[in-house]
């Protein structure tokens, strides 16, 4: 404990400058921006981005980095040592771990096991253990848990999730003793300013943003638009990190009618993400599972209506009526929801836009004040 304040060490596969991970760099960098002033945030990470070949640029590897408000030690591919975690973890009054499969997990958890990290320990499911997601490397996934749980590398260690439901994900494959915290997601500073967007009638800008692999059903967005009447101009923006998966989607495009003209805008840097999305009118994302969704949140945050599948917690966008919530495989209620956009004339878009800003701003300032990190961090108790 430094000048008062909590030392926390985050360790997790990647972290600011890199952004093609996604949610998991937002969530810590949120975490950071919110909380950053009360508490000493030190992160351990890999020192390059999710494909890279090379080191970000004007970093020191293997010593620390201040970044925001945390200090940041980066380290080379396969550089998450036991020596590395043990030494960091001695500096820390908790250890913070995002995800449970990946190297840097295991060997902190194992090093806990042994008595060699003698600091709690939590460990973020990051949404790993959602039916959706642990499909995907389901014979891997199912293999390591059931190790783990043979061995007792769970044991001993506490879990934060964002929901009961997620608690509930969590306790059907693995073996815990109601070791849990609940700690949403905090969402990205919002900025109070109005949004002006200019939109004609029986026109829309329709906007997809995410990793394009198949969890995020950008497939299913595009087979969406393909049954739309409405002049519409859709834009897609992400990394490519299944190739065949995108191939597939790009034999999709080439199927969309000529009313829908459509562009693939390629990767957006993390802090330019609500200015580029503030460009657009509608949202669409179709995804197949979000533990959280901050790239919902940061549509919300440029004004946009959202037009999502039932599978992320953004379940009360109707009742605010700043957006709307379809089954996967609803097609018809996505086709007409698109439709009646693309009907608002320009002043009635416009309030629209600006309810969505303001449910945003709303919720993001509830979030923070009530957020359930500070008991994780500020608990002296739990060991």
């Amino acid at each position: 404990m430094k000048n008062g304040k909590r030392d926390i060490l985050i360790i997790m596969g990647r972290y600011l400058p890199g952004y093609k991970d996604g949610g998991p760099v937002r969530s810590i960098k949120n975490l950071v921006d919110f909380l950053g002033e009360e508490y000493n945030f030190m992160i351990l990470t890999c020192d390059r981005d999710h494909g890279d070949s090379v080191p970000y640029p004007n970093i020191k590897i293997n010593d620390w980095n201040q970044v925001g408000n945390a200090r940041v030690y980066y380290v080379p591919p396969k550089g998450f040592t036991f020596k590395i975690i043990k030494m960091l973890a001695k500096q820390a009054d908790l250890v913070y771990i995002c995800g449970c499969f990946s190297d840097y997990a295991i060997n902190t958890l194992l090093l806990k096991k042994v008595g060699l990290i003698d600091r709690p320990v939590v460990v973020a499911s990051m949404g790993l253990f959602s039916p959706m997601e642990f499909k995907l490397k389901y014979k891997k996934k199912k293999l390591f848990t059931t190790i783990f749980n043979i061995t007792g590398l769970f044991r001993n260690i506490y879990w934060s999730a964002t929901s009961e439901m997620e608690i509930q994900e969590i306790s059907q494959q693995v073996k815990t003793n109601d070791n849990f915290f609940i700690a949403e997601d905090l969402p990205r500073k919002v900025e109070d300013i109005p949004i002006v967007k200019n939109k004609e009638e029986e026109q829309l800008k329709v906007v997809w943003i995410s990793r394009i692999a198949p969890k995020k059903n950008l497939k299913g967005a595009i087979q969406i638009l393909q049954r739309v009447k409405s002049e519409i101009k859709f834009t897609i923006y992400g990394p490519v990190h299944v190739k065949e998966y995108w191939a597939e989607c790009q034999d999709e495009l080439n199927k969309l009618p000529s009313n829908i003209t459509w562009d693939y805008a390629g990767n957006v840097e993390s802090e330019k993400v609500v200015e580029t999305l503030k460009q657009h009118h509608v949202f669409l994302f179709p995804t197949l599972g979000e533990n959280y969704g901050h790239v919902i949140q940061e549509a919300v945050s440029a004004g946009c209506p959202c037009i999502l599948s039932d599978q992320t917690p953004w379940q009360d966008l109707e009742n605010y009526g700043v957006g709307n919530i379809f089954a996967v495989d609803d097609m018809n209620g996505f086709v007409d929801k698109i439709e009646d956009y693309a009907q608002l004339s320009d002043s009635d878009f416009a309030r629209k836009s600006n309810d969505v800003l303001r449910y945003a701003i709303k919720t993001s300032n509830f979030k923070v004040k009530s957020t359930g990190y500070r008991q994780i961090f500020g608990s002296e108790e739990i060991k």
